[in-house]
């Protein structure tokens, strides 16, 4: 037999018939078998091992929005991480740049030449000085700008006659400036660079309408790379300069790909192309190992994938800014292992044009690009999300009981602490250095801690239940129930009277904000008064630690609300809340919450921001009449219910004056949590307490949800959906490198038997 693995030979037909066929395997047969086998596991293991990118937490803001800007930006960052933008002002037809120190935009005119400043790149030199290579088209020049420190801007023509369409600028590590630009007249790709002081210029590729889209990058030698676009045949063209000779080489020529290009070169040297497709409307990117080109779609969903642009981190991961011409938004596309992931980063009215992208030193991305819709210039920070989590030292002992706590969270740019720690007190504060705090528990018990945490603008929380037991000191007696956590909510039968006394604090009108003496909820006599627990069920309340509260005057604030849900503002009596900030938001209800047992209008969480320490709440919300009839309800119906210790309590909700078919209301809150907006069987005259409408058995996991009157969490955490650690930390990578390492001796130990019995 021979080893075609037929089981006959070659020498003709008549032999073929002659000859039995036998049932045997070749050897490389079974070996191509155990590689499928094997192999095409792992990798597909490997696929689900390794989580795509996490989502990160985005901001965005205007750098210029004075007349028509924001065209063909160019970002680059300084040693500081502070970026630096050159732009086209349409309005004006000049060059512009922008520069952020610290939290200040300022920007200039850089050439104040009619039509001058298209196609603008940008690149830093080794002392941060910008330097950028432009259109200019009232000349149809190539021109150079470059800042001279505190001088003004100098400039200089690289080459003239129909040149300087779609420019892209690099600099050697000798700090000499390079360009790649279309000579658009004579409809080809040209190069230029600067030596001593001298620019010269050379054709690259001339084979017919080339050069559009250039984008230019410069390998550890100087050599140069291109990437472009090639009309003439409709092709994405890749040219490369090694031992002074050009190369053109066509990478991708299905569906008139090309458009958009931005070109970057990993560590060894090899090129990273990502691109628009003309025909299928996709972001596309290819990359080139030695000899071989690798194309693949990143992003097919509707019409996306113009304007890219393209960097690489330092572990060559590719990251992509373009634009999403089906929704008009700006995305954002990175590719962790073989893992590609996209996010929408503003989702502004046609934002997302002309993007430039940067990478800072931990590999966080930053965008500038055009906001068409308000002919913005913008720029948004992308950081990976916070990943919360918190200590304390020693978490339990004898009272009075003094604890370190340590923020230990990971990822994020975290910029404001919130702790409440489960006794009644909080501390909060917006310095870094200043977020691990010290506090002591004078009573026995066992207390909640929340860490609230602002991250840019997003709010992440912690809740660990049952974190620090403080036991009686020796010959004392152990209360027989555990310290309630947070102030309790007071005896709300009494219906709230709005007084006309004037504000502590001028500014809102006598009659929405009652002094403090007339709030439904008093103030204690003293620091050390305890607040109790209404006596709903005709027992005794049990004894409660004393509750601490910040020194200072009382202050009566009024704040408008931002947010999405039917408040509209809130009246809030506290210490050092001057510069409270509230936003709230509509939510729909967690998962372990047990709803109301009534009709509800919405969830909303109400979140506060720079505040010192919250006794009183006054909520102003608005409820459709809709709503209203829809459930046959009476106006005097509605509740503003708090969820607290997995309980919804409803608290009186003073009708008011009713207008475009919406009736405004008024509650007061002791503090902060999960609202939920509802109708209640009764009216609110019929019963002289509060039911506790629903009372379900307490989960093991989450039960005994704080609330606290400075921190606005109810029982749930929020946390990214993929760990934002490294791939390499997932545990089960080692296991699936060991099984491939397993497979691979088992495929060699095969190999080499087999040729030993040849």
């Amino acid at each position: 037999m021979d080893r075609s693995g037929k089981g006959y030979s070659h020498e003709g037909i008549d032999d073929r018939v002659a000859r039995p066929v036998t049932q045997s395997f070749s050897p490389y047969l079974i070996l191509r078998i155990l590689t499928v086998t094997c192999v095409l596991p792992l990798i597909l293991a490997f696929l689900v091992l390794v989580p795509p990118a996490a989502a990160l937490d985005w901001t965005t803001e205007t750098v210029d929005s004075t007349g028509d800007v924001g065209y063909y930006t160019s970002l680059a960052l300084d040693s500081s991480g502070y970026p630096r933008i050159s732009y086209w002002d349409w309005t004006q037809g000049h060059l512009k740049y922008a520069a952020k120190t610290g939290m200040v935009w300022i920007d200039e005119t850089v050439d104040e030449t009619p039509h001058s400043g298209e196609f603008s790149s940008l690149e830093l030199d080794a002392l941060g000085l910008p330097l950028i290579s432009y259109c200019d088209a009232n000349l149809g020049n190539l021109s150079f700008a470059t800042a001279q420190g505190d001088e003004d801007w100098k400039f200089i023509t690289v080459d003239s006659g129909g040149v300087g369409r779609h420019t892209s600028l690099a600099l050697d590590s000798a700090g000499n400036p390079a360009i790649a630009y279309q000579d658009l007249l004579n409809m080809k790709l040209k190069f230029a660079i600067m030596n001593e002081g001298l620019w010269t210029n050379e054709t690259v590729d001339n084979s017919g309408n080339a050069g559009a889209y250039s984008s230019l990058a410069l390998d550890g030698a100087g050599n140069p790379s291109i990437s472009y676009y090639d009309a003439g045949h409709g092709y994405l063209r890749y040219a490369a300069k090694i031992g002074g000779i050009w190369s053109c080489t066509t990478v991708d020529s299905t569906g008139n790909p090309g458009y958009y290009t931005s070109l970057a070169l990993d560590a060894e040297g090899n090129p990273r192309i990502s691109y628009y497709e003309g025909s299928g409307r996709d972001l596309k990117f290819a990359s080139k190992t030695g000899s071989v080109w690798k194309k693949e779609s990143v992003d097919s969903t509707g019409s996306v994938g113009k304007y890219t642009s393209l960097a690489l981190d330092s572990s060559g991961n590719p990251h992509i800014s373009y634009f999403d011409e089906t929704n008009g938004h700006l995305k954002y596309a990175v590719k962790n292992a073989l893992v590609w992931t996209n996010e929408t980063v503003d989702t502004g009215a046609n934002v997302g044009l002309y993007t430039s992208i940067a990478l800072d030193e931990e590999g966080n991305p930053r965008i500038s690009y055009r906001d068409g819709g308000n002919g913005d210039l913008r720029y948004a920070t992308g950081i990976p999300p916070l990943v919360l989590n918190f200590s304390a030292s020693p978490p339990d002992g004898t009272a009075p009981l003094n604890v370190r706590f340590s923020d230990i969270s990971s990822g994020g740019s975290p910029t404001c602490w919130n702790w409440s720690f489960g006794d009644g007190t909080w501390f909060n504060t917006s310095l870094a250095a200043e977020s691990n705090p010290a506090h002591t528990f004078e009573n026995p018990g066992i207390y909640d801690v929340v860490l609230l945490v602002r991250n840019f603008t997003v709010t992440v929380s912690q809740v660990k239940s049952e974190f620090i037991t403080v036991n009686a000191a020796p010959g004392t007696t152990v209360p027989t129930s555990t310290p309630e956590p947070f102030p309790t909510i007071p005896d709300p039968s009494p219906t709230p009277t709005l007084t006309s006394s004037p504000s502590p604090t001028p500014g809102p009108t006598s009659s929405i904000t009652p002094t403090p003496s007339a709030s439904p909820t008093p103030e204690p006599a003293s620091d050390s008064a305890p607040i109790t627990m209404p006596d709903n069920s005709g027992d005794d309340p049990p004894d409660l630690p004393p509750v601490h509260r910040d020194a200072g005057p009382l202050e009566c604030q009024t704040t408008n609300i931002a947010g999405d849900t039917a408040v509209s503002r809130v009246t809030v009596t506290g210490r050092d809340i001057s510069d409270i900030v509230i936003t709230s938001r509509r939510i729909a209800l967690p998962a372990n919450v047990t709803p109301p047992d009534m009709p509800v209008y919405q969830y909303l969480d109400l979140v506060p921001l720079h505040f010192g320490s919250i006794s009183a709440a006054l909520i102003d919300f608005e409820v459709p009449v809709t709503f209203l009839n829809h459930n046959h309800a009476m106006q005097d119906q509605v509740r503003l219910c708090m969820f607290r210790d997995q309980t919804w309590i409803c608290l009186p909700a003073q009708p008011g004056k009713g207008e475009n078919g919406r009736i405004s209301y008024r509650a007061e809150s002791p503090g902060f949590t999960l609202f939920a907006i509802a109708l209640s069987n009764e009216p609110s005259g019929a019963r002289e307490d509060d039911a506790l409408l629903s009372q379900p058995e307490k989960d093991p996991v989450h039960q005994d949800s704080p609330v606290n009157p400075g921190v606005p969490v109810m029982s749930r955490t929020f946390q990214p959906a993929y760990n934002a650690e490294p791939v390499a930390g997932s545990p089960m990578v080692p296991v699936a490198i060991g099984i491939t390492g397993l497979c691979g001796i088992v495929i060699v130990a095969f190999v080499i038997r087999y040729k030993g019995k040849e």
